[in-house]
């Protein structure tokens, strides 16, 4: 063994079979990317084929970062159907309402995929409302009839309100300038949980006061002389809460809410209250995402089949992946169940119809075909995971081997060296071993 390294590589040519051995690492390898890349630039200028060199490796490095992005894409599709990923559609439950005029639904990651409630509501939460008689708002008030208010809200917080009836020059007030004065010193109390505002309805104005949240215990009284705003003693909607019945199981429980936000299935599921009646609230497998994952599934497989029909020739082992694509995701009769044919340019085409009939007349049976231990979703991610495990060397060893031929440099004459071939199969003898061979070599070549 020669002091310079192992098998007699001087430090240039070491380094050399380092990327070489990176060339021969998966197809998924960035690395071996990087490889292509640094040999194509390496071997530069040593004879008239150089150029026709570089592109071979430039035309083989776009096929692989392609390939390579393809088989990944393909893997994440198949994942999404695949029961042996915790993220596929089939677990992904959503949560449904029947009378979204009664409640709409929503549900969060704790979902099961069973629930179902149903949610009788006999009254919405509301907040009180009080509302004076109405006037023309240009109409001016009668003399004396000031507003002398106490307004006392859920906190016990109290505001006096004094509005005179008249202007400082001694004119006589509008009901609508009444009114603004008036609702303008009840909300400069921010913490009166009340809010005053003028209601114009075809001219007439009237002084309206409504408590900031709803439930009974957000109500409020009005005390004192009402003057000009005569009726805001009294509520015109009562504080109220929302009453509703909830039957699981068989067993029936009535609640009531201060809010009309109200949780369920033990705070599984978020219900809006929007009126009262009877609603059905369930959970389940969206059919739209099943049908986007088969489809995205799909379309993932179609592009890697086309991207290996024009690149086969690359090396027998692009050769071998696009036999194995060729053989489809599962037989006909069993794709044809399910909505999936193949068109006149040999690519699979989805009828969503047909693949929601299934889902809807035999859930579990195309559940299991799409996405079980031996279902459609399971053959390309196999062959997905096989080309990625693929080694560059056998992908494209045609490409190599024409580049090889069309170059004199010696980094190109390097990828048949017994130098390659003895580093290559000390790598594949295992981590350990190879993990020996970098430091004996880099120690004999730090040494030299």
């Amino acid at each position: 063994m020669a002091i310079t390294g192992i098998n007699g590589y001087s430090n240039y040519q070491y380094q050399n079979t380092l990327n070489l051995l990176r060339l021969s690492s998966t197809a998924n390898s960035s690395k071996a990317i990087e490889a292509i890349k640094k040999l194509s630039s390496t071997s530069s200028s040593s004879s008239s084929s150089t150029s026709s060199a570089k592109k071979t490796f430039a035309s083989t490095t776009d096929f692989l970062t392609s390939y390579q992005s393809e088989l990944t894409a393909l893997e994440s599709a198949a994942a999404k159907l695949s029961s042996s990923s915790s993220k596929n559609v089939f677990t992904d439950f959503q949560a449904a309402s029947t009378d979204e005029g009664v409640a709409t639904v929503k549900g969060n990651w704790r979902l099961n995929g069973d629930t179902d409630i149903t949610l009788n509501v006999q009254s919405m939460a509301q907040a009180q409302k009080n509302v004076s008689k109405s006037h023309y708002a240009t109409e001016t008030v009668e003399p004396g009839a000031d507003m002398e208010l106490k307004i006392t809200g859920a906190k016990g917080t109290s505001v006096s309100v004094s509005v005179s009836s008249t202007n400082e020059n001694g004119s006589a007030k509008t009901y609508n300038q009444m009114y603004q004065d008036a609702a303008k010193a009840i909300n400069a109390q921010s913490d009166l949980g009340v809010r005053a505002s003028v209601s114009n309805v075809d001219g007439k104005v009237s002084l309206v006061l409504t408590a900031k949240n709803t439930g009974e215990a957000n109500g409020f009284t009005v005390t004192g002389s009402a003057g000009a705003a005569d009726g805001i003693e009294n509520a015109a909607l009562a504080a109220q809460d929302a009453v509703f019945t909830v039957t699981e199981n068989g067993y029936s429980q009535t609640y009531s809410s201060s809010t009309n936000n109200v949780s369920l299935d033990y705070g599984r599921i978020d219900a809006q209250i929007r009126g009262t009646g009877e609603t059905k609230v369930y959970t389940g497998v969206d059919e739209d995402e099943v049908v986007s994952a088969v489809k995205n599934l799909m379309d993932r497989y179609n592009s890697v089949t086309s991207i290996l029909e024009g690149n086969s020739g690359r090396g027998t082992g692009a050769a071998a992946h696009l036999a194995a694509f060729k053989r489809g995701m599962a037989d006909e009769k069993t794709l044809k169940a399910i909505g999936i044919t193949y068109g006149e340019d040999g690519r699979m085409q989805l009828d969503e119809d047909k693949l929601k009939e299934a889902l809807e007349n035999d859930y579990e049976w195309t559940k299991e075909t799409l996405g079980g231990q031996l279902g459609i979703a399971e053959r390309p991610a196999s062959r997905a995971d096989t080309a990625l495990s693929d080694s560059v060397q056998s992908i494209v060893n045609k490409d190599l081997s024409s580049a090889t031929s069309e170059s004199q440099s010696g980094s190109a004459a390097d990828f048949k060296s017994s130098g390659f071939q003895y580093f290559n199969h000390f790598a594949r003898s295992g981590a350990f071993n190879l993990s020996n061979y970098y430091a004996v070599g880099m120690l004999l070549n730090t040494m030299a």
